[in-house]
């Protein structure tokens, strides 16, 4: 009887966390798009579209085995910091590394499936894809996106800030990630790269 009362608990407490996800991703979309209709960019209309996409993967994720609450503020935090950037249209050198990120954030995403998720947690381990390359495309590809978006701030300062930030918010996201999911040490010796190859 208790082990079905706690069973029963954890899935509402989840689905409430799916509920929560999907409702602040779709409130980071409206805002964004707001933001990207006072300055229309490519990449603007991207971090909306984005935002609407990671809503309707939170919509029909699988539940976690095990779940960082630390992890899923982290990521909520990257993905809203680029919303404070007041970029204008981006130049050549920022827009093509910020395409590049995007497309691996999509080849990440479809690769993933119902595995997505902001907080680190426990659905199963993805060998596929571009995690043959590197254990944390997606984190890769939300960097580079982002840092680019932050960049075409007029504010440099600023947007230093904002890129230093968001390095270390997927940096520290990884780690906690990793000491979640089980195998994980030994899809570490098939994949040795977390982030960058041949650096970390």
């Amino acid at each position: 009887m208790l082990a079905n009362t706690l069973k029963f608990l954890r899935e509402r407490s989840g689905r409430l966390r799916d509920l929560a996800g999907f409702a602040f991703f779709a409130f980071a979309a409206l805002v964004s798009i707001a933001a990207a209709w006072d300055h229309p960019s490519i990449l603007a209309w991207l971090y909306a579209s984005h935002n609407f996409m990671l809503a309707f993967f939170y919509a029909r994720r699988q539940p976690a085995k095990r779940y960082d609450r630390t992890g899923l503020w982290l990521g909520m935090i990257a993905a809203f910091l680029p919303t404070f950037s007041t970029s204008g249209s981006a130049p050549w050198y920022l827009l093509v590394p910020a395409l590049a990120g995007y497309g691996l954030i999509l080849w990440s995403l479809v690769t993933l499936g119902a595995r997505f998720g902001i907080a680190p947690a426990d659905r199963g381990l993805t060998c596929q894809g571009p995690y043959r390359i590197l254990r944390h495309p997606m984190y890769l590809g939300e960097l580079v996106f982002r840092v680019a978006m932050v960049f075409c701030s007029p504010n440099l300062l600023f947007a230093g800030l904002m890129a230093l930030t968001l390095v270390v918010i997927q940096c520290w996201r990884i780690l906690r990630e990793e000491k979640m999911i089980d195998g994980y040490t030994c899809y570490t010796r098939v994949v040795p790269w977390r982030l960058v190859p041949g650096l970390w």
